[in-house]
């Protein structure tokens, strides 16, 4: 009996420490001891991961983990070592800078975060966050590591800024998920959206901790939100695995074009997702049907025509874009309802074997790492992304039409434009609220065989 006892003991622990490597991974910088938020994630402090700089606790700030920081007064290089993960999984790291004016300074410095030592990002933080306890920066990655342990090294890119950060976060993602994810690349995130959504969504909802930001049709006058009367979404036939949370709300409109992309102006190789779910049971005269262009290149091989309660994935890979690419919709001749969206992400592809970030003890002035900088251009500062909904008649009205940039802060949006959606930029990370994990407020609210289902396209 004693025998047996030991080995359902053994067992239980195995099965634990086997949960434990698969699941998240939180660091509260600036802080010690652990915690258990309420979405049941368990936060521990910095302890035994730096040896460098100043632990800060905000002043009137008590929420956890946006109550305190580590800043980092000397050293060209200071990085977090030893954080666990699974080697050979694809891993999303993620880092988070509420700057709060920790500093007295009300200038919110650049630096560059270097994740594992291969994977370079910018963290350019605007004066829009001074004193707005609802509102971060963040920077995230998704890669291999080729080890049990990775590092986050941020790097000073100017005498007078001195980098921090708030917290780290590292989920596990399932072997499937981002299957064009190369073994020595890195996507660094630009842009992550849940079109028709009213809140951010990310962990528990997406149990993989991805933040979904919403983008609505509240300032234009020819898009329209649309929610799924479908009572479930399949989403098993996607590999990138999108949350049937973020499938059951689209954005439509004839003409949609996604314009201002978060990228730098000299373009880096990128990843695009498109996904895809037709709201409505459609009846048999009518059709959704369109294409999609980023630039002058076709999204997948044929037209998209979204199948009511199932998730499509659509994926383009290799293509050099900027901040001035476009994303179009076209409806095909045989189409009577106008194109929909349900979610987008964009990464820029930084690839270890080319470009090295210097981390772990690389120098802060290497303008080629990571994804971030390319060929020496700089990626912009949150220059924010429009969506403009026109018929194809007045398109050319889009080139005249003003860009509006605002900070997505709890449904406070800039004043309406005509025919525009000012938002916030996903990809580099400005997301709002209080704690990082986000959605626990509110509950989720085959017609056609020619369908683009988990389709890849890679473009050299």
């Amino acid at each position: 009996m004693m025998a047996l006892f030991h080995l359902i003991t053994l067992f239980f622990l195995s099965a634990v420490v086997h949960t434990l490597a698969e699941n998240i991974i939180s660091i509260d910088c600036g802080t010690t001891g652990s915690y258990v938020d309420s979405n049941n994630v368990t936060w521990v402090g910095d302890k035994g991961f730096v040896t460098t700089g100043e632990p800060m606790k905000i002043p009137d700030m008590v929420t956890k983990p946006t109550n305190t920081l580590r800043y980092f007064p000397t050293g060209q290089t200071n990085c977090y070592t030893n954080i666990p993960v699974t080697k050979d999984q694809k891993t999303l790291v993620r880092t988070k800078f509420y700057y709060e004016n920790y500093d007295g300074k009300f200038a919110p410095p650049s630096f560059d975060v270097v994740y594992d030592g291969k994977h370079r990002d910018s963290v350019e933080i605007t004066e829009s966050l001074l004193n707005d306890g609802e509102t971060f920066y963040f920077s995230e990655v998704i890669f291999a590591p080729a080890n049990e342990t990775i590092s986050v090294c941020l790097l000073r890119t100017s005498p007078s800024d001195n980098p921090f950060i708030s917290s780290i976060e590292v989920y596990s993602l399932d072997a499937g998920m981002y299957a064009d994810l190369g073994p020595n690349e890195g996507f660094i995130l630009r842009e992550r959206y849940a079109y028709g959504a009213k809140e951010t969504i990310s962990y528990p909802l997406d149990p993989y901790g991805r933040i979904w930001l919403p983008l609505g049709a509240e300032t234009s006058l020819t898009l329209t939100d649309l929610s799924t009367s479908a009572p479930s979404i399949d989403i098993t036939g996607v590999s990138n695995k999108p949350p049937e949370i973020v499938m059951s709300k689209a954005l439509s409109g004839d003409g949609l074009i996604l314009s201002d992309l978060a990228l730098p102006l000299t373009g880096p190789p990128v990843y695009l997702a498109l996904y895809f779910s037709e709201p409505q049971s459609l009846s048999r005269t009518q059709r959704r049907s369109f294409n999609v262009f980023l630039d002058n290149t076709q999204v997948g091989s044929r037209p998209i025509v979204p199948v009511f309660g199932k998730a499509t994935q659509v994926v383009l890979r290799d293509v050099v874009a900027t901040s001035g690419s476009q994303i179009v919709f076209q409806s095909t001749s045989d189409s009577d309802l106008p194109p929909i969206i349900n979610g987008l992400e964009l990464y820029s592809i930084s690839d270890s074997n080319q470009d090295s970030g210097g981390g772990g003890g690389g120098g802060g002035k290497d303008d080629s790492g990571g994804g971030t900088k390319t060929n020496g251009g700089k990626k912009k500062k949150n220059k924010l992304p429009l969506i403009l909904g026109v018929t194809f008649a007045s398109t050319f009205a889009i080139l005249a039409s003003t860009f509006g940039a605002i900070f997505f802060k709890k449904r406070k949006n800039a004043k309406p434009q005509s025919n525009t959606i000012p938002t916030t930029s996903a990809g580099h990370g400005i997301g709002t609220g209080m704690s990082p994990l986000f959605g626990q407020q509110f509950a989720s609210d085959t017609n056609d065989s020619n369908v683009v289902q988990d389709e890849t396209h890679s473009h050299e």
